[in-house]
């Protein structure tokens, strides 16, 4: 499912650059940098996470954070990125984990192998089953790492692959054992490893393919799979999927074998189980398998599909023709990638959870694009000139001069860009003149009053505020009042969390997700009004919040409470929800931490 080539590093107009350039930005007395968009030269997916290499050895990281993948520190159901987030540098190789309890991986230019995340299966290697939140250094003189579901493996230098993690259905190849904390050394001269969902693949340095693992839906063609058996020779390029697996022979030929209940195989559907490897097409360059899908770029540049998407409807038994001037694809389990020859990265697929990396995320009504989409990696937004001319503003525009198209002469701030108007700062989401986006990343620390707005102005472009990010208001103990724009649909971890004085707070009609410990710790905090489009409660969202004893739950289409969201809460508190859901939200809201004496009755 993962695949790692290796690319031709391009020189590019910012190779070398070594200084940032600072600019003032309006009559602030800080500063604003200016970053140039990044060229990529790899990139990983994983389930509902992604990551990619730029060509100065810089790991970007985006997506979902649920068990701690994204390495910032943090781990969190709602605590997301949905654009790329810089973690390391002097990268050489990247692989992400999925399907469940997501981990990453990255080696770096001196050998060393770092891993974060999930460790519930001893897959990080480090001999626990304890999670690391940050990159945590592993093992020496690796060429190669790549992740599967719940299990890793690397490649030394010396050519010999080790395994380590989750072993059902002998994925490991050991023949034995249900998991292995540390790692265990499977074979010499491997040059390329994957992982499907049960079976695993080495490719030699003779060019032999080795397979193991289950052989359930013929994907290990024919061979046992209780250790590494050999398959077929003359092999350059190896890619698992869930269920089905193939090869790139050197001449240029397409090998696939498996299941292809989804047309996944390319072949037309022929057989629903493929047992021996079959020949697909000729004149391919690179490809890579996903859970249900395939992608294939051919020797002159054209990216081709086959299989079934579910998130963006996309099915073709056949190979259908998506773009041109690919020369790398890479698929996970609900998204796709592509990076093209001038060093652009393309994504596009599910990405509810930010995996996409456009900026764009929405947890609870889904996000989902069907066709390739340019994403920003690196760059953040050139400041306004502070020497304008006629026709230009600087600060949040406005008061624009005349002789503007459009009402402004500034520069549209980009995607992943942030910029403070009265006090506070927020970060481009979608970055468009007319559609544009934000989300409120840090709120004002001395106001004790607060209205989030409904639209910010930056160099006279209106942006929509939709989200409010984790821990905004973290802490904020002066903050009394709040009160929420009508744009507003997320609001992320522990937003307001140990906001001991706050008394008020008046959430917006169309405001979709509360997230985890969103109001844990407000212990002044009396009454709150739950307004009609919440689909998503987090854990521990009014944990501790003592003095809350009137809860009105005007949704009707609530689907998740998380645990202990209202542990804590008033004794005697009464909660009230539609009459015609009394049974179901009595049942949704059992157990959630409450005592015993809190009443959920009609209202």
């Amino acid at each position: 499912m993962k695949t790692e080539m290796k690319t031709k590093m391009r020189k590019s107009f910012w190779a070398g650059a070594t200084a940032l350039l600072l600019l003032l930005a309006g009559m602030s007395a800080g500063k604003t940098v200016w970053a140039a968009e990044k060229k990529v030269a790899k990139v990983a997916l994983g389930s509902t996470h992604s990551a990619a290499i730029d060509s100065e050895g810089g790991l970007w990281i985006w997506g979902s954070n649920k068990y701690g993948e994204l390495g910032n520190g943090e781990r969190g159901n709602n605590l997301c990125e949905s654009a790329p987030v810089k973690l390391m540098d002097g990268v050489s190789q990247v692989s992400l984990g999925g399907t469940q309890d997501n981990h990453s991986a990255a080696v770096t230019k001196d050998g060393s192998l770092y891993m974060w995340g999930s460790n519930s299966f001893g897959q990080l290697g480090d001999g626990t089953t304890t999670e690391s939140l940050r990159p945590k250094k592993v093992m020496d003189g690796v060429s190669q790492v790549v992740l599967g579901e719940r299990k890793s493996a690397a490649i030394k230098k010396d050519g010999t692959l080790w395994v380590w993690g989750y072993n059902g259905n002998n994925g490991l190849g050991t023949g034995s054992g249900r998991e292995n904390a540390t790692p265990i050394k499977l074979l010499d001269d491997v040059v390329q490893v994957d992982f499907g969902c049960s079976h695993g693949a080495a490719l030699k340095r003779d060019g032999s393919l080795w397979m193991w693992g289950s052989s359930d839906g013929g994907v290990l063609a024919g061979v046992q799979g209780h250790r590494p058996e050999k398959v077929m020779d003359g092999v350059k390029q190896i890619s698992l999927g869930h269920k089905h697996s193939g090869a790139l022979k050197t001449d240029g030929s397409l090998w696939m074998w498996g299941e292809n209940d989804w047309g996944q195989l390319g072949d037309n559907k022929s057989e629903r189980v493929v047992t021996e490897p079959k020949k697909i097409m000729d004149g391919v360059a690179q490809f890579s398998l996903g859970q249900w899908g395939t992608g294939i770029v051919k020797t002159d540049g054209s990216l081709w599909m086959c299989g079934y998407n579910t998130y963006i409807g996309f099915s073709s038994h056949v190979p259908k023709k998506m773009a041109d001037g690919a020369v790398l694809v890479e698929l996970g389990n609900t998204h796709n990638a592509m990076i093209k020859k001038d060093g652009s990265l393309w994504t596009w697929g599910g990405g509810w959870r930010g995996q996409l990396g456009d900026g764009e995320m929405n947890l609870a009504y889904g996000h989902n694009v069907k066709e390739p989409t340019k994403i920003t990696v690196g760059e953040t937004a050139k400041p306004a000139d502070p020497n304008p001319g006629p026709g230009q503003t600087i600060g949040d525009g406005s008061n624009p001069g005349s002789g503007q198209i459009g009402g402004t002469g500034n520069t549209l701030p980009r995607k992943n860009s942030t910029f403070t108007v009265q006090n506070m700062k927020y970060k481009v989401t979608k970055s468009d003149a007319k559609k544009g986006t934000v989300t409120l990343v840090q709120g004002d620390k001395k106001k004790t009053s607060v209205a989030v707005p409904a639209t910010v102005k930056k160099n006279g472009y209106t942006f929509k505020v939709t989200q409010i990010s984790g821990k905004a208001f973290y802490k904020y103990t002066k903050l009394k009042k709040v009160t929420f724009g009508k744009n507003i649909t997320s609001i992320g971890s522990k937003v307001f969390q140990g906001c001991t004085a706050l008394k008020t707070v008046s959430l917006d009609k169309n405001l979709a997700t509360i997230g985890d410990y969103a109001f844990s710790g407000c212990k002044k905090l009396a009454k709150l009004v739950i307004p009609a489009k919440v689909k998503t409660i987090g854990k521990e969202a009014f944990s501790k919040c003592g003095s809350l004893k009137t809860i009105q739950i005007k949704s009707t289409v609530l689907k998740t409470v998380g645990k202990k969201a209202l542990s804590g809460i008033h004794k005697k508190a009464v909660i009230k929800v539609p009459a015609k859901k009394l049974k179901a939200y009595q049942k949704l809201l059992k157990k959630k931490g409450q005592a015993s004496t809190v009443k959920i009755v009609k209202g």
